[in-house]
This record gives C-alpha cells, structure tokens and sequence, in this order.
C-alpha cells in the first residue's frame, strides 16, 4: 500500500523500491529486538534510537545514508497518518545525523578517456560513453528508452528522474554520432524499448555496470575508486574547469538546488596559489 501511495506521488521507481527497502529493514531489526510482530500505532521516538546505531555500527552506513534511511521511515508513517491509520509520525522528532559536506571525487578527462576505452562490453561502453557526455545517474540512463532518444534534434529527455522530475538534456554532435552507431549496429533486438539493453534481460542494472566498471578501472590502472556515479561527478567537474557557469551545470544535473552543485566546485593548491599572487593593494598614503 506504501509503494503503491509513492508511485501515485510520482516519485521514481528507485526511490519507490528504496523506501520499500527502508520500511522492511527496520520492521525486520524492530521484531527482532523484541521477538514478536511490531504493532506500528505503538512506535515512539525511543525505540528508533537503537536503529541508528545499529546501522552505523553493525551495516557499516554513512551518515548520509542513515539519514535517507529515516526519511524514508517518515514517508512511511506519514502516509499512514494521512490514511487515519495513525495521529503521529514517530520518527519526527528523532534527530538526524550531521553529513560533512566534503567535496566529489573525481575523474579528470585523460582518466575518462582511458577509462572507457578499457570498457570492453560494447553495450556498457556506449552506456557509460552516454553517462560521461550527459551527467545523467546510471538509473536514469538505465531507464532511457527510445521514445526519449530525439537524435534528430539532438535531445534527450529523463522521464521523472529523481524526486519524479524531468528534464530535457542537449547531446553535442560526439555523443549524437556514437549513439547513432549503437543504435544501428551494437544495440540487440530485444523486445523492451531501453536504449541500453543486454540481449539476455532486455536492461541494464547498476549492478552489471558498476562490476563492468571495476574491471575497467583495474585494466585501466587507475588507483581511484571508480563507480558509475563518479562519471556523474567527472561531468561536472570537467564544466567547472572550462568556465561554465555553476547554474547552468545545476541544470544539466537535475539539482534542485545549487548547494548541492557547488560540490563540483574543486579548488587545488595551484589555484589557491595563483589566486594569493593577485592580491596587490596600492600603498595607503597615512
């Protein structure tokens, strides 16, 4: 009923599938503790603080991760207070953790270039090749389906991506003609409308390039830890360098607001030294 109350928000299949996984993990650690079905109308603040620390301590989750988590817990409880199954949320008042805001890491272009060329799947190749031009989130890529593809006038379109937004992507003339090739020679006949499709599923999963990734990386010799959100992080990266304004990024990415954007904003030793020699006051007359 939960998931199905989600989807009716128009909230994306991964955050739907997410908050479903988050409701039965605590049910799931809750029962446990106490050995017996857990009657929700019952819940108070107190019996979430053991959660936390179990997630912190036991499944090794970040801060950010934990927070997500609890937030998922509130979706839950709240719509049940809206179905007048309950006349509190619970979790309201259990305190979230702090997130330290430490910059992305990141893949510079010449590591780009040789990572893909060491992606030896031509499936998750072109797949990755699309991430590292557009900015997009290995899940709204997965999920691209020809209908969304516009290789005519260059566009691309992420149908409700995260948070059930979307937005229209420009492709450059590159992009346009490796995703013209793929199409026409690499892409198997599947049934399913995914642009990105293995001919034994019909999809991709983050899973599949994620491990594809892993052995790229390895073959490439790069020493970074290098997931396919890193792509995402590259992307915006590489604009920063090249004086693309910090708004316009924001919008490619989806962000719904530029705090999250101004992460990308990398600032090394050079360019703090380079920033220093500029300081050059005239001497004050006294």
């Amino acid at each position: 009923m939960f998931e199905e109350w989600l989807e009716l928000r128009q909230l994306s299949s991964e955050t739907v599938r997410g908050y479903g996984i988050d409701v039965r993990q605590f049910y799931e650690w809750r029962s446990r503790k106490w050995n017996a079905p857990i009657n929700v109308c019952a819940l108070e603040s107190r019996h979430f603080e053991g959660y936390v620390s179990y997630l912190l301590s036991e499944r090794a989750c970040q801060p950010r991760s934990v927070n997500r988590k609890l937030n998922g817990l509130s979706a839950f409880f709240e719509c049940l207070i809206l179905k007048d199954w309950m006349s509190h949320n619970p979790i309201e008042k259990v305190t979230r953790l702090k997130v330290m805001e430490d910059e992305r890491t990141y893949l510079t272009g010449d590591e780009v270039d040789r990572l893909l060329r060491h992606v030896e799947h031509p499936v998750v190749y072109y797949f990755l090749r699309t991430m590292a031009f557009t900015g997009m989130r290995v899940s709204e890529c997965a999920h691209l389906t020809l209908e969304h593809l516009d290789l005519e006038n260059q566009t691309l379109l992420v149908y409700q991506g995260k948070g059930g937004k979307s937005r229209r992507i420009p492709l450059n003339d590159e992009i346009t003609e490796d995703l013209s090739y793929y199409l026409a020679s690499v892409r198997p006949i599947v049934s399913t409308s995914y642009v990105f499709a293995f001919r034994r599923t019909g999809q991709v999963s983050s899973q599949s390039i994620n491990s594809h990734l892993k052995r790229a990386k390895e073959r490439a010799g790069i020493e970074k830890e290098v997931t396919s959100h890193m792509l995402r992080h590259s992307f915006a990266s590489y604009l920063i360098t090249k004086g693309v304004h910090v708004a316009v990024i924001q919008k490619l990415l989806g962000h719904a607001n530029l705090r999250t954007t101004s992460t990308y904003l990398h600032v090394d030793q050079k360019d703090l030294i380079e920033a220093i020699q500029q300081v050059d006051y005239e001497k004050v007359e006294r």
